[in-house]
Protein backbone atom coordinates (compact mmCIF):
# COMPACT_ATOMS: atom_id res chain seq x y z
CA UNK A 1 0.00 0.00 0.00
CA UNK A 2 1.45 3.36 -1.01
CA UNK A 3 0.75 6.33 1.25
CA UNK A 4 0.21 9.90 0.10
CA UNK A 5 3.42 11.93 -0.40
CA UNK A 6 5.61 8.82 -0.02
CA UNK A 7 8.55 8.42 -0.03
CA UNK A 8 10.08 11.90 0.08
CA UNK A 9 7.27 14.41 -0.34
CA UNK A 10 7.13 15.55 3.28
CA UNK A 11 7.73 19.20 2.32
CA UNK A 12 4.38 19.19 0.46
CA UNK A 13 2.42 18.19 3.57
CA UNK A 14 0.81 21.60 4.08
CA UNK A 15 0.18 22.06 0.37
CA UNK A 16 -1.72 18.76 0.45
CA UNK A 17 -4.04 20.23 3.09
CA UNK A 18 -3.32 17.42 5.55
CA UNK A 19 -3.50 17.56 9.33
CA UNK A 20 -6.64 19.62 9.85
CA UNK A 21 -9.13 18.58 12.52
CA UNK A 22 -12.00 18.19 10.05
CA UNK A 23 -10.14 15.94 7.59
CA UNK A 24 -10.52 12.18 7.96
CA UNK A 25 -9.73 8.77 6.52
CA UNK A 26 -12.85 6.60 6.20
CA UNK A 27 -12.02 2.89 6.33
CA UNK A 28 -13.61 1.14 3.36
CA UNK A 29 -13.99 4.35 1.37
CA UNK A 30 -10.88 6.56 1.44
CA UNK A 31 -7.77 5.87 -0.67
CA UNK A 32 -4.47 5.65 1.24
CA UNK A 33 -2.59 6.93 -1.81
CA UNK A 34 -4.38 10.28 -1.58
CA UNK A 35 -5.89 10.52 1.92
CA UNK A 36 -3.28 8.99 4.27
CA UNK A 37 0.08 10.83 4.37
CA UNK A 38 3.14 8.73 5.10
CA UNK A 39 4.50 11.31 7.53
CA UNK A 40 2.89 12.87 10.59
CA UNK A 41 4.63 16.15 11.49
CA UNK A 42 5.11 17.38 15.02
CA UNK A 43 4.70 20.88 16.39
CA UNK A 44 8.47 21.41 16.04
CA UNK A 45 8.45 21.00 12.25
CA UNK A 46 8.55 24.36 10.47
CA UNK A 47 8.12 22.67 7.07
CA UNK A 48 4.58 21.70 8.15
CA UNK A 49 3.27 25.08 9.26
CA UNK A 50 4.78 25.91 12.65
CA UNK A 51 6.73 29.18 12.72
CA UNK A 52 7.92 31.84 15.12
CA UNK A 53 5.17 34.24 13.98
CA UNK A 54 2.33 31.82 13.13
CA UNK A 55 2.84 29.80 16.30
CA UNK A 56 2.56 26.08 16.93
CA UNK A 57 0.52 24.04 14.49
CA UNK A 58 -0.66 20.66 15.63
CA UNK A 59 -1.54 17.98 13.06
CA UNK A 60 -4.31 15.44 13.58
CA UNK A 61 -4.94 12.25 11.63
CA UNK A 62 -8.56 11.08 12.03
CA UNK A 63 -9.73 7.56 11.23
CA UNK A 64 -13.47 6.90 10.88
CA UNK A 65 -15.06 3.47 10.62
CA UNK A 66 -18.49 1.94 11.14
CA UNK A 67 -19.16 -1.49 12.61
CA UNK A 68 -22.41 -2.98 11.40
CA UNK A 69 -22.08 -5.56 14.17
CA UNK A 70 -19.93 -5.76 17.31
CA UNK A 71 -20.35 -8.61 19.79
CA UNK A 72 -18.03 -10.01 22.41
CA UNK A 73 -16.44 -9.51 25.80
CA UNK A 74 -12.76 -9.18 24.90
CA UNK A 75 -10.67 -6.04 25.11
CA UNK A 76 -9.23 -4.45 21.99
CA UNK A 77 -5.59 -4.03 20.96
CA UNK A 78 -4.72 -0.89 18.97
CA UNK A 79 -1.21 -0.86 17.51
CA UNK A 80 0.53 1.93 15.62
CA UNK A 81 3.61 0.67 13.78
CA UNK A 82 6.01 3.37 12.61
CA UNK A 83 8.90 3.20 10.18
CA UNK A 84 10.88 5.83 12.07
CA UNK A 85 10.72 9.00 14.16
CA UNK A 86 12.90 12.01 14.83
CA UNK A 87 16.25 10.92 16.36
CA UNK A 88 16.40 13.68 19.01
CA UNK A 89 12.82 14.93 19.47
CA UNK A 90 10.52 11.91 19.05
CA UNK A 91 6.89 12.97 19.27
CA UNK A 92 4.63 12.78 22.29
CA UNK A 93 1.46 11.25 20.82
CA UNK A 94 -2.07 11.93 21.96
CA UNK A 95 -4.46 9.22 20.80
CA UNK A 96 -8.20 9.76 21.27
CA UNK A 97 -10.48 6.75 20.81
CA UNK A 98 -14.19 7.61 20.87
CA UNK A 99 -13.51 10.44 23.30
CA UNK A 100 -11.06 8.65 25.61
CA UNK A 101 -7.53 10.05 25.61
CA UNK A 102 -4.22 8.15 25.78
CA UNK A 103 -0.78 9.78 25.76
CA UNK A 104 2.57 8.13 25.01
CA UNK A 105 5.95 9.14 23.64
CA UNK A 106 7.61 7.27 20.79
CA UNK A 107 11.17 6.04 21.17
CA UNK A 108 13.85 7.98 19.31
CA UNK A 109 14.34 7.16 15.65
CA UNK A 110 17.39 6.59 13.47
CA UNK A 111 17.84 9.78 11.48
CA UNK A 112 16.44 12.42 9.16
CA UNK A 113 17.32 10.26 6.16
CA UNK A 114 14.03 8.41 6.65
CA UNK A 115 12.08 11.54 5.67
CA UNK A 116 13.60 11.32 2.21
CA UNK A 117 12.94 7.60 1.78
CA UNK A 118 16.25 6.16 3.03
CA UNK A 119 15.23 3.71 5.75
CA UNK A 120 18.66 2.18 6.35
CA UNK A 121 18.81 3.67 9.88
CA UNK A 122 15.10 3.34 10.68
CA UNK A 123 14.30 2.09 14.20
CA UNK A 124 10.63 1.04 13.69
CA UNK A 125 9.06 2.35 16.95
CA UNK A 126 5.68 1.04 18.03
CA UNK A 127 2.79 2.40 20.09
CA UNK A 128 0.39 -0.16 21.58
CA UNK A 129 -2.82 0.54 23.50
CA UNK A 130 -5.20 -1.85 25.24
CA UNK A 131 -8.79 -0.63 24.93
CA UNK A 132 -11.74 -1.59 27.09
CA UNK A 133 -14.15 -3.96 25.38
CA UNK A 134 -16.92 -1.34 25.45
CA UNK A 135 -14.85 1.49 23.97
CA UNK A 136 -15.30 0.16 20.42
CA UNK A 137 -18.96 -0.35 19.54
CA UNK A 138 -21.51 -0.80 16.79
CA UNK A 139 -22.02 2.24 14.60
CA UNK A 140 -19.61 5.12 14.08
CA UNK A 141 -16.14 4.97 15.71
CA UNK A 142 -13.31 7.50 15.59
CA UNK A 143 -9.60 7.20 16.31
CA UNK A 144 -7.48 10.39 16.24
CA UNK A 145 -3.71 10.65 16.64
CA UNK A 146 -1.98 14.01 17.24
CA UNK A 147 1.69 14.72 18.01
CA UNK A 148 1.44 17.36 20.76
CA UNK A 149 5.17 17.74 21.39
CA UNK A 150 8.32 16.95 19.46
CA UNK A 151 8.91 16.30 15.78
CA UNK A 152 7.93 13.96 12.93
CA UNK A 153 7.12 10.25 12.66
CA UNK A 154 6.55 8.01 9.63
CA UNK A 155 3.57 5.66 9.63
CA UNK A 156 3.76 2.05 8.51
CA UNK A 157 0.60 0.32 9.72
CA UNK A 158 -2.33 0.84 12.10
CA UNK A 159 -3.99 -2.32 13.47
CA UNK A 160 -7.10 -2.76 15.61
CA UNK A 161 -7.70 -6.34 16.66
CA UNK A 162 -9.82 -8.42 19.03
CA UNK A 163 -11.45 -11.82 19.29
CA UNK A 164 -14.86 -10.13 19.30
CA UNK A 165 -17.27 -10.78 16.46
CA UNK A 166 -17.41 -7.68 14.24
CA UNK A 167 -18.73 -6.80 10.80
CA UNK A 168 -17.02 -3.78 9.20
CA UNK A 169 -19.21 -1.63 6.98
CA UNK A 170 -17.51 -0.95 3.65
CA UNK A 171 -20.28 0.26 1.34
CA UNK A 172 -21.06 3.94 1.80
CA UNK A 173 -23.36 6.33 0.01
CA UNK A 174 -22.41 9.95 -0.58
CA UNK A 175 -23.07 10.77 3.10
CA UNK A 176 -21.41 9.44 6.24
CA UNK A 177 -23.31 9.61 9.56
CA UNK A 178 -21.31 10.36 12.70
CA UNK A 179 -24.03 11.07 15.25
CA UNK A 180 -27.74 10.57 15.87
CA UNK A 181 -29.12 11.48 19.31
CA UNK A 182 -31.83 13.53 20.96
CA UNK A 183 -30.72 16.89 22.35
CA UNK A 184 -31.27 17.79 26.01
CA UNK A 185 -32.67 21.23 25.17
CA UNK A 186 -35.51 22.84 23.22
CA UNK A 187 -35.48 25.24 20.26
CA UNK A 188 -38.06 27.37 18.41
CA UNK A 189 -39.37 29.00 21.60
CA UNK A 190 -39.76 25.63 23.26
CA UNK A 191 -41.85 24.08 20.50
CA UNK A 192 -39.25 21.52 19.33
CA UNK A 193 -36.68 19.10 20.73
CA UNK A 194 -33.82 18.69 18.25
CA UNK A 195 -32.67 15.36 16.89
CA UNK A 196 -28.93 15.95 16.44
CA UNK A 197 -27.71 14.43 13.18
CA UNK A 198 -23.97 14.58 12.41
CA UNK A 199 -23.07 14.29 8.72
CA UNK A 200 -19.83 14.18 6.75
CA UNK A 201 -19.94 14.90 3.01
CA UNK A 202 -18.38 12.25 0.77
CA UNK A 203 -19.35 12.93 -2.85
CA UNK A 204 -21.96 14.28 -5.28
CA UNK A 205 -24.96 16.37 -4.19
CA UNK A 206 -26.83 13.96 -1.95
CA UNK A 207 -30.22 14.74 -0.46
CA UNK A 208 -30.55 13.99 3.26
CA UNK A 209 -33.98 13.09 4.62
CA UNK A 210 -35.05 12.38 8.22
CA UNK A 211 -38.28 10.50 8.92
CA UNK A 212 -39.86 10.37 12.39
CA UNK A 213 -42.66 7.92 13.14
CA UNK A 214 -43.37 7.61 9.42
CA UNK A 215 -43.43 11.38 8.73
CA UNK A 216 -40.72 13.23 6.83
CA UNK A 217 -39.58 16.09 9.09
CA UNK A 218 -36.35 17.28 7.44
CA UNK A 219 -34.66 17.41 4.01
CA UNK A 220 -31.40 19.03 2.99
CA UNK A 221 -29.02 18.92 0.03
CA UNK A 222 -25.52 18.28 1.37
CA UNK A 223 -22.48 20.08 0.00
CA UNK A 224 -18.83 19.93 0.99
CA UNK A 225 -18.05 19.97 4.72
CA UNK A 226 -19.08 18.70 8.12
CA UNK A 227 -22.55 19.27 9.54
CA UNK A 228 -24.46 18.91 12.78
CA UNK A 229 -28.13 19.40 12.03
CA UNK A 230 -30.78 20.20 14.62
CA UNK A 231 -33.72 18.30 13.17
CA UNK A 232 -36.82 19.67 14.94
CA UNK A 233 -39.04 17.07 16.61
CA UNK A 234 -42.29 18.33 18.18
CA UNK A 235 -41.84 18.86 21.94
CA UNK A 236 -43.67 16.37 24.18
CA UNK A 237 -45.24 16.63 27.63
CA UNK A 238 -44.62 13.00 28.58
CA UNK A 239 -41.87 10.53 27.71
CA UNK A 240 -42.27 8.96 24.31
CA UNK A 241 -40.22 6.53 22.21
CA UNK A 242 -40.16 7.32 18.50
CA UNK A 243 -38.76 5.53 15.49
CA UNK A 244 -36.40 7.45 13.21
CA UNK A 245 -35.05 6.70 9.75
CA UNK A 246 -32.32 8.58 7.89
CA UNK A 247 -32.03 8.41 4.10
CA UNK A 248 -29.58 9.66 1.49
CA UNK A 249 -31.10 9.92 -1.99
CA UNK A 250 -33.76 7.45 -0.89
CA UNK A 251 -31.27 4.90 0.46
CA UNK A 252 -31.72 3.98 4.13
CA UNK A 253 -28.54 4.83 6.06
CA UNK A 254 -29.65 4.24 9.63
CA UNK A 255 -32.76 3.57 11.67
CA UNK A 256 -33.53 3.13 15.32
CA UNK A 257 -35.51 4.41 18.27
CA UNK A 258 -35.09 7.68 20.12
CA UNK A 259 -36.46 8.79 23.49
CA UNK A 260 -38.26 12.13 23.60
CA UNK A 261 -38.99 13.63 26.99
CA UNK A 262 -40.29 16.84 28.57
CA UNK A 263 -37.61 19.54 28.78
CA UNK A 264 -37.47 23.07 30.16
CA UNK A 265 -34.11 24.33 28.91
CA UNK A 266 -34.58 26.50 25.80
CA UNK A 267 -31.40 27.21 23.82
CA UNK A 268 -30.42 30.82 23.14
CA UNK A 269 -27.86 32.13 20.62
CA UNK A 270 -25.31 32.38 23.45
CA UNK A 271 -25.48 28.60 23.99
CA UNK A 272 -23.96 28.00 20.55
CA UNK A 273 -20.81 30.02 21.24
CA UNK A 274 -17.54 28.12 21.81
CA UNK A 275 -14.91 30.50 23.16
CA UNK A 276 -12.19 28.01 22.15
CA UNK A 277 -12.54 29.34 18.61
CA UNK A 278 -9.56 31.48 17.65
CA UNK A 279 -7.41 30.42 20.61
CA UNK A 280 -5.14 27.98 18.71
CA UNK A 281 -1.69 29.36 17.73
CA UNK A 282 -2.98 32.80 18.65
CA UNK A 283 -1.94 35.76 20.79
CA UNK A 284 -2.01 36.45 24.53
CA UNK A 285 -5.22 38.47 24.29
CA UNK A 286 -7.17 35.63 22.60
CA UNK A 287 -8.31 33.04 25.15
CA UNK A 288 -11.40 31.03 26.16
CA UNK A 289 -11.97 32.86 29.44
CA UNK A 290 -15.41 34.08 30.54
CA UNK A 291 -14.71 37.81 30.26
CA UNK A 292 -17.05 40.66 29.42
CA UNK A 293 -16.54 43.03 26.45
CA UNK A 294 -14.26 46.00 27.28
CA UNK A 295 -13.84 44.74 30.83
CA UNK A 296 -11.12 45.59 33.33
CA UNK A 297 -10.84 41.91 34.25
CA UNK A 298 -10.12 39.30 31.57
CA UNK A 299 -9.96 36.06 33.54
CA UNK A 300 -8.79 32.95 31.67
CA UNK A 301 -6.63 29.81 31.99
CA UNK A 302 -3.00 30.00 30.84
CA UNK A 303 -1.07 26.89 29.82
CA UNK A 304 2.07 28.03 27.95
CA UNK A 305 5.52 29.25 28.90
CA UNK A 306 6.59 32.89 28.60
CA UNK A 307 7.28 34.19 25.10
CA UNK A 308 5.61 35.10 21.85
CA UNK A 309 2.00 33.86 21.73
CA UNK A 310 2.06 32.81 25.39
CA UNK A 311 -1.22 32.30 27.16
CA UNK A 312 -3.66 29.57 26.12
CA UNK A 313 -3.50 27.01 23.33
CA UNK A 314 -6.01 24.12 23.18
CA UNK A 315 -3.31 21.58 22.25
CA UNK A 316 -1.89 21.69 25.80
CA UNK A 317 -3.66 19.49 28.34
CA UNK A 318 -2.70 21.41 31.46
CA UNK A 319 -3.37 24.68 33.28
CA UNK A 320 -0.54 26.70 34.81
CA UNK A 321 -2.64 29.45 36.34
CA UNK A 322 -5.85 31.40 35.95
CA UNK A 323 -4.78 34.98 35.32
CA UNK A 324 -6.87 38.14 35.38
CA UNK A 325 -5.33 40.39 32.71
CA UNK A 326 -5.20 39.41 29.02
CA UNK A 327 -4.55 42.55 27.02
CA UNK A 328 -1.91 43.62 24.53
CA UNK A 329 1.40 43.83 26.46
CA UNK A 330 -0.48 43.60 29.78
CA UNK A 331 -0.66 40.62 32.15
CA UNK A 332 -0.64 39.76 35.82
CA UNK A 333 -2.32 38.31 38.92
CA UNK A 334 -2.52 34.58 38.53
CA UNK A 335 -4.51 32.35 40.88
CA UNK A 336 -4.41 28.58 41.09
CA UNK A 337 -6.11 26.08 43.46
CA UNK A 338 -3.78 23.35 44.71
CA UNK A 339 -3.35 20.79 47.49
CA UNK A 340 -0.64 18.39 48.57
CA UNK A 341 3.06 19.23 48.26
CA UNK A 342 3.81 22.95 48.13
CA UNK A 343 5.37 24.29 44.92
CA UNK A 344 5.93 27.99 44.29
CA UNK A 345 6.39 28.29 40.54
CA UNK A 346 3.97 27.71 37.67
CA UNK A 347 6.06 25.00 36.02
CA UNK A 348 6.90 24.10 32.44
CA UNK A 349 4.31 23.65 29.69
CA UNK A 350 5.79 20.33 28.58
CA UNK A 351 3.88 17.19 29.52
CA UNK A 352 7.30 15.52 29.68
CA UNK A 353 8.10 17.59 32.78
CA UNK A 354 5.29 16.72 35.20
CA UNK A 355 5.30 18.20 38.71
CA UNK A 356 7.81 20.87 37.65
CA UNK A 357 5.62 23.43 39.45
CA UNK A 358 2.10 23.85 40.74
CA UNK A 359 0.72 23.47 37.19
CA UNK A 360 -1.87 20.70 36.84
CA UNK A 361 -2.82 18.34 34.06
CA UNK A 362 -6.49 18.56 33.07
CA UNK A 363 -9.20 16.24 31.86
CA UNK A 364 -9.76 17.76 28.43
CA UNK A 365 -13.21 16.20 28.17
CA UNK A 366 -14.29 18.13 31.29
CA UNK A 367 -13.39 21.52 29.81
CA UNK A 368 -16.37 23.80 29.13
CA UNK A 369 -15.85 27.11 27.33
CA UNK A 370 -19.14 29.00 27.26
CA UNK A 371 -20.00 32.66 27.21
CA UNK A 372 -19.55 33.84 30.76
CA UNK A 373 -18.47 30.46 32.17
CA UNK A 374 -15.38 28.24 32.14
CA UNK A 375 -14.96 24.88 33.87
CA UNK A 376 -12.23 22.25 34.00
CA UNK A 377 -11.14 19.34 36.20
CA UNK A 378 -7.55 19.69 37.48
CA UNK A 379 -6.57 16.03 37.58
CA UNK A 380 -3.29 16.37 39.52
CA UNK A 381 -5.24 17.74 42.49
CA UNK A 382 -8.72 16.33 41.79
CA UNK A 383 -10.04 19.91 41.97
CA UNK A 384 -12.95 21.25 39.94
CA UNK A 385 -12.30 24.87 38.89
CA UNK A 386 -15.11 27.14 37.71
CA UNK A 387 -14.71 30.74 36.50
CA UNK A 388 -16.96 33.67 35.65
CA UNK A 389 -16.56 37.44 35.76
CA UNK A 390 -18.13 40.87 35.60
CA UNK A 391 -16.62 43.93 33.94
CA UNK A 392 -14.56 44.69 37.07
CA UNK A 393 -14.21 41.44 39.00
CA UNK A 394 -13.44 37.77 38.47
CA UNK A 395 -15.25 35.05 40.41
CA UNK A 396 -13.74 31.59 40.90
CA UNK A 397 -15.16 28.52 42.61
CA UNK A 398 -12.88 25.63 43.50
CA UNK A 399 -14.18 22.27 44.75
CA UNK A 400 -11.41 20.42 46.63
CA UNK A 401 -11.26 16.67 47.33
CA UNK A 402 -12.34 15.40 50.74
CA UNK A 403 -9.72 15.37 53.46
CA UNK A 404 -7.13 17.53 51.66
CA UNK A 405 -5.74 20.83 52.93
CA UNK A 406 -6.42 23.26 50.12
CA UNK A 407 -4.44 26.27 48.96
CA UNK A 408 -4.92 29.08 46.48
CA UNK A 409 -1.67 30.27 44.90
CA UNK A 410 -1.78 34.00 44.15
CA UNK A 411 1.10 34.72 41.77
CA UNK A 412 2.13 38.24 40.76
CA UNK A 413 4.87 37.11 38.34
CA UNK A 414 3.33 34.77 35.77
CA UNK A 415 4.41 33.56 32.31
CA UNK A 416 3.10 35.90 29.61
CA UNK A 417 3.75 37.18 26.10
CA UNK A 418 5.61 40.42 26.95
CA UNK A 419 7.96 40.29 29.96
CA UNK A 420 7.49 42.59 32.90
CA UNK A 421 9.41 43.35 36.07
CA UNK A 422 7.76 43.02 39.46
CA UNK A 423 9.40 46.15 40.84
CA UNK A 424 7.49 46.45 44.10
CA UNK A 425 4.24 45.46 45.71
CA UNK A 426 2.21 46.26 48.79
CA UNK A 427 -0.09 43.61 50.24
CA UNK A 428 -2.38 44.11 53.21
CA UNK A 429 -4.38 41.50 55.07
CA UNK A 430 -7.74 43.16 55.66
CA UNK A 431 -9.33 40.07 57.24
CA UNK A 432 -9.16 36.28 57.07
CA UNK A 433 -11.33 36.56 53.96
CA UNK A 434 -9.82 39.58 52.23
CA UNK A 435 -6.47 40.93 51.08
CA UNK A 436 -5.70 44.12 49.18
CA UNK A 437 -2.57 45.46 47.56
CA UNK A 438 -0.78 47.38 44.81
CA UNK A 439 1.85 46.05 42.42
CA UNK A 440 4.27 48.06 40.28
CA UNK A 441 5.33 45.94 37.31
CA UNK A 442 6.77 48.03 34.44
CA UNK A 443 6.98 46.50 30.95
CA UNK A 444 10.09 46.37 28.84
CA UNK A 445 7.88 47.02 25.79
CA UNK A 446 6.22 49.35 25.23
CA UNK A 447 7.63 51.49 28.06
CA UNK A 448 4.67 53.90 28.01
CA UNK A 449 2.18 51.21 29.08
CA UNK A 450 0.69 51.38 32.62
CA UNK A 451 2.93 49.85 35.27
CA UNK A 452 0.46 48.26 37.64
CA UNK A 453 -2.45 49.02 39.90
CA UNK A 454 -4.52 47.87 42.85
CA UNK A 455 -5.49 44.23 43.36
CA UNK A 456 -8.14 42.92 45.73
CA UNK A 457 -8.96 39.31 46.56
CA UNK A 458 -11.84 37.97 48.62
CA UNK A 459 -12.39 34.42 49.88
CA UNK A 460 -15.57 32.52 50.73
CA UNK A 461 -13.93 31.09 53.84
CA UNK A 462 -11.24 32.24 56.25
CA UNK A 463 -7.64 31.44 55.31
CA UNK A 464 -4.05 31.63 56.53
CA UNK A 465 -1.75 33.65 54.29
CA UNK A 466 1.91 33.04 53.46
CA UNK A 467 4.14 34.80 50.93
CA UNK A 468 7.03 33.57 48.82
CA UNK A 469 9.81 34.90 46.64
CA UNK A 470 12.11 33.07 44.26
CA UNK A 471 14.76 32.42 46.92
CA UNK A 472 13.04 31.96 50.27
CA UNK A 473 9.74 31.43 52.03
CA UNK A 474 8.30 33.83 54.59
CA UNK A 475 5.36 33.67 56.94
CA UNK A 476 3.96 36.89 58.39
CA UNK A 477 0.82 37.39 60.44
CA UNK A 478 0.38 41.11 59.81
CA UNK A 479 0.31 43.36 56.74
CA UNK A 480 3.12 43.14 54.17
CA UNK A 481 4.44 46.46 52.88
CA UNK A 482 6.83 47.31 50.02
CA UNK A 483 8.27 43.84 49.42
CA UNK A 484 10.29 43.98 46.16
CA UNK A 485 11.39 40.37 46.54
CA UNK A 486 7.88 39.04 47.00
CA UNK A 487 6.39 37.33 43.93
CA UNK A 488 3.40 35.53 45.33
CA UNK A 489 1.02 34.67 48.11
CA UNK A 490 -0.73 31.47 49.14
CA UNK A 491 -3.97 31.20 51.04
CA UNK A 492 -4.27 28.01 53.06
CA UNK A 493 -7.46 26.21 54.12
CA UNK A 494 -8.06 23.39 56.61
CA UNK A 495 -9.30 20.04 55.41
CA UNK A 496 -13.04 19.67 56.14
CA UNK A 497 -15.13 17.14 54.30
CA UNK A 498 -15.97 18.15 50.72
CA UNK A 499 -15.97 21.93 50.53
CA UNK A 500 -16.36 24.26 47.57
Amino acid sequence: MEFALAKEGYANYSAGDFGWEDRFFLVGHSDAATDMPYVLPGVADYWAGTSSTAGLRTHTFNIFFTLAECRGRDDWRLVFDFVDSHPVRPPLMRVVVNGRTFTSRLTAGGGDESLAGDYSKACHPQLELILDKNLIHSGHNQISITPVEGSWSILDCITLCSDNRVVLKSDYSNIYLTRVEAADYLIQNGESQPLLVGVEYLAGKPNLEVVLDGNSIFTKTIEHGSYLFEVPMPAVRTKRNSRYQIFADGELLQQGRIERRPLENIATPADYVDTHIGSAHSRWMLAPGPWMPFSMVKLSPDNQNSGWQAGYDPSFESVGTFSHIHEWTMAGLGTMPVCGELRTKVGDESALKPHDGYRSAIDKSSEECKLGYYKVHLTDYDILAELTSTTRCGFQRYTYPDGEKGRVMIDLAIPCEYPYILESCEINKVSSRRIEGVAQDPREYPPEMPTGGPRKCGFAAGAEYHRWNPHSMHKRSGPWLHCPGCSGLRAGYPAPDSRP
